[in-house]
């Protein structure tokens, strides 16, 4: 695959894009796709011009996408398009008490960023809502699990809506989950700087904490070369953000039923092998920043 700093003519560039977003899961509209365009924004018109003279790229509807998809894949893409803004309305109440639920209970987060398919164009009922969090160092086990009792009314009160594999529990089934918390001195910078996180950054959607997120952005200079439309005129911050004060300890206790709960989670799943793989395909994207990575 053409690496992001090979990538200099429009055709490469919608490629490269089109790439990173199939191996989410996602074919996109042309007009997403001249927002989110590896090396910056360019006119629908432009794209629609180029496609017309690739093999490898074809338009489908309004959905650009590899000419080698299945079409139960395009079915499902498009299926998400057409249903996202009615699903998103439905839940977004939900979605805002949620998010203030987590200002209130854990003043050690930072930013949460709205992520997954709602943020990105391809929610429906069946989809858990996932966020991203920031959170002071030393916090992020205590974090996690404060997040998963906030949620669990969330659930109880959504506990009728459709499921499926992935989203499917013995009790209550997960309507908020927490896709990755990253601790401060996880951003800066970021270890991992490859196109797939410059993706996951670039398609989030700050909810809380704007100003952390911008300085985030700043100092991560990176991206630039991946998604110059993200950086905004911002200034870096200079100084790191306070960790929590206190014995270490609640930490060590939160981790350690944190990692209980996921055990138990993950038994629970041991005859769904569909479930397996997508919890499988979601830790290695993660990667080096997955829960219990070590």
């Amino acid at each position: 695959m053409t690496t992001c700093s090979q990538a200099q003519t429009l055709p490469e560039r919608l490629l490269l894009t089109v790439a990173l977003l199939q191996q989410r899961g996602y074919a996109v509209t042309i007009a997403q796709l001249a927002r989110w365009l590896v090396g910056g924004t360019v006119e629908i018109q432009d794209i629609r011009q180029s496609l017309e003279e690739m093999d490898d790229l074809c338009l489908s509807g309004d959905l650009v996408h590899a000419r080698d998809v299945s079409a139960s894949f395009l079915e499902r893409c498009q299926f998400r398009q057409d249903h996202h803004h009615q699903h998103q309305l439905r839940y977004w109440p939900a979605v805002v008490a949620y998010t203030e639920s987590l200002q209130r209970h854990c003043p050690q987060i930072q930013c949460i960023t709205l992520a997954g398919s709602m943020s990105s164009g391809g929610f429906v009922a069946s989809d858990d809502v996932d966020f991203n969090l920031f959170v002071s160092d030393g916090s992020r086990y205590t974090t996690y699990l404060m997040a998963n009792l906030l949620a669990l009314s969330f659930s109880f009160a959504h506990r009728q809506r459709p499921l499926d594999a992935h989203t499917r529990r013995l009790f209550l089934p997960k309507l908020m989950s927490v896709n990755v918390i990253w601790c401060d001195s996880d951003t800066r910078p970021f270890m991992r700087q490859d196109g797939a996180m410059a993706l996951e950054l670039l398609l989030s959607q700050p909810l809380v904490g704007l100003d952390y997120y911008q300085q985030l952005l700043a100092r991560n200079l990176w991206l630039q070369d991946y998604f110059p439309q993200l950086l905004k005129e911002t200034t870096a911050a200079n100084t790191l953000s306070q960790p929590l004060t206190g014995h270490p300890l609640p930490e060590k206790i939160a981790r350690t039923v944190t990692y209980l709960g996921w055990r138990w989670v993950m038994w629970t799943r041991r005859h769904n092998p569909e479930a397996l793989a997508r919890v499988a395909y979601v830790r290695k994207c993660q990667s080096p920043y997955a829960l219990f990575e070590d």
